[in-house]
């Protein structure tokens, strides 16, 4: 269930992260669309990985460890729908030039990680997880 004040949590969290720059295990994809995941509703997909890795290769070990892959992290927390459902305060997951990334959508938009921050993403999802 969705927290009542989510808009204005998912808007903090957004708002705190548009000037940290990237940092595995630290600040990533995945850990950002997991802030946003808590602040919609308190569930933090990402709560075995937090601090349990600082390199791209060590998130994918940690990965394959804990639930043998990307898609199947958020499928144990939350229900996939089709892309083109996708609702506000959901995660998607496309193909960016460096591999998989994760994205909030909010404001109409895809919001993720990037090396400067948080900011708009152009992608056209390949999943999504409804967050409630």
């Amino acid at each position: 269930m969705r927290n009542r004040d989510w808009t204005i949590r998912l808007t903090e969290v957004i708002k705190a992260a548009s000037e940290r720059p990237f940092s595995w295990g630290e600040f990533d994809c995945c850990l950002f669309a997991a802030d946003c995941a808590v602040a919609v509703c308190g569930v933090d997909p990402a709560a075995l990985y937090r601090g349990a890795y600082k390199t791209e290769a060590g998130a994918k070990r940690a990965l394959k460890k804990n639930h043998g892959s990307l898609e199947a992290a958020w499928d144990a927390h939350f229900s996939r729908v089709a892309p083109a459902f996708i609702q506000r305060g959901d995660v998607a997951m496309y193909d960016a030039p460096g591999g998989r990334s994760m994205a909030v959508f909010w404001a109409g938009e895809f919001w993720a990680a990037t090396d400067d921050g948080v900011a708009r993403v152009v992608c056209e999802p390949t999943a999504a997880w409804r967050v409630e």
